[in-house]
């Protein structure tokens, strides 16, 4: 939706045009470009107006002749809100595009934000290289029609363990405090705004829709609430749509995993396991690591779904095993917690046996992609119960586990 400024006919703009251009030949003091920019508020003319001293938006020779640079058009602000969509339709390729919903830079009292730190990467793009590299000119996966499912990506090779495999970049970048400081009204009218001016509109429209009443809720709203992943950008909270990601699947017992860089709005995507050929690619939705009745419950309520993954599937006295250990995992690690906290070589030593326990049912349960971050904390209990050569022993083996992992991530 076009700013109130340029709402008026192309006739009586035109007119207007005319009008100031004769005015300045006559003899008035002020430049033509003066007097247009004071008209328009930028160096060149919105919509179909082409003159030769004046380019239209479209094509004007650089960013400085553009006021809301690096943005692609004019910020679209709901009235009455602080909020409004900024979009750069050319990020990441000509059919991406990027759009923030954010409150005006002006009116943050903490200058750090999405909108000033987004502005920033699109201004200076050669500093900020992507932060891995995946072959995407031949992809190890294609997306096919799952029963019961919608759209899924299936792996059609095999993708080793730790390999990363996917880049994906924002596409839509929500605050996550806007559904509750604006009218319903107001947050899908901002949400449609930011989505159809992206270059990209089609694919993101394109996917899954959670609603249980589809013809009573907004497509960009229902579109959103599907996809969106919840990030941190500048120590704030918001909600970050990846298309691709998107078309992947939940399982509870994922085989892929992602990691957010919010420098440059990348996700990448790597195996949490070696997946071979005809595997669906599959991510968490929950919080993971939570038992099957808790994870059902969240997957119901936010996704409108009942989950029947491979884990969930099991038959019942396998999935209670499965419950046990999920359980004893956070329940050791609160008291793990709690005897650190008192300290006392007595409470350490018990600290070590707990988390021994611990590490060995997140290894049954498959519940880390690697073991590093565990042996590098035995490594430290064992150093600050006394026995320094064993932490040591703990401490270089963390190092090989997670070197080994984290080795196709730097290719």
């Amino acid at each position: 939706m076009a700013s109130s400024s340029f709402r008026t006919s192309a006739a009586a703009c035109a007119a207007l045009l005319a009008s100031s251009v004769r005015a300045t030949n006559a003899g008035t003091n002020q430049p033509a470009d003066v007097i247009q920019q004071r008209m328009f508020g930028t160096g060149c003319l919105p919509g179909p107006f082409q003159f030769d001293a004046y380019p239209t938006c479209v094509t004007a020779a650089s960013e400085e002749d553009v006021p809301w640079a690096p943005w692609t058009s004019r910020p679209y602000c709901a009235d009455n809100t602080s909020y409004c969509a900024f979009t750069n339709s050319d990020f990441q390729g000509p059919n991406r595009g990027v759009s923030i919903i954010d409150v005006e830079p002006s009116s943050i009292e903490n200058a750090s934000s999405a909108v000033a730190s987004i502005a920033k990467l699109l201004s200076s793009p050669a500093s900020a290289p992507p932060p891995a590299s995946a072959d995407e000119s031949s992809p190890p996966y294609e997306m096919r029609d799952i029963p019961g499912k919608g759209k899924g990506l299936i792996a059609i090779r095999t993708i080793p363990r730790g390999q990363v495999f996917m880049i994906d970049y924002a596409a839509l970048v929500v605050d996550s405090q806007l559904p509750g400081r604006v009218r319903r009204a107001q947050g899908v009218e901002l949400l449609k705004e930011a989505i159809e001016r992206l270059s990209g509109a089609e694919e993101v429209l394109s996917l899954a829709r959670s609603s249980n009443e589809p013809e009573s809720v907004s497509v960009y709203e229902d579109v959103m609430k599907t996809n969106a992943f919840t990030v941190e950008i500048t120590g704030k909270a918001y909600m970050a749509l990846f298309p691709r990601i998107a078309r992947m699947n939940h399982a509870c017992k994922p085989n892929v995993i992602t990691r957010f860089n919010a420098t440059t709005l990348s996700n990448i995507v790597m195996a949490f396991r070696d997946i071979s050929p005809g595997e669906e690619l599959s991510i968490s939705y929950s919080t993971f690591g939570l038992p099957s009745a808790e994870r059902q419950e969240k997957l119901l309520s936010t996704w409108g779904f009942k989950c029947t993954c491979d884990l969930c599937s099991l038959p019942p006295d396998e999935l209670a095993v499965s419950d046990d250990r999920r359980t004893k995992v956070a329940r050791l690690s609160r008291e793990v917690i709690n005897l650190v906290e008192k300290g006392g070589a007595e409470n350490l030593k018990k600290a070590l046996e707990l988390y021994k326990e611990a590490v060995d049912a997140v290894e049954e349960e498959g519940l880390v992609p690697h073991m590093g971050n565990h042996y590098q904390v035995l490594g430290q209990l064992w150093a600050a119960a006394g026995d320094v050569e064993r932490g040591r022993e703990w401490v270089k083996r963390a190092k090989e586990e997670t070197a080994a992992f984290e080795k196709q991530i730097n290719v």
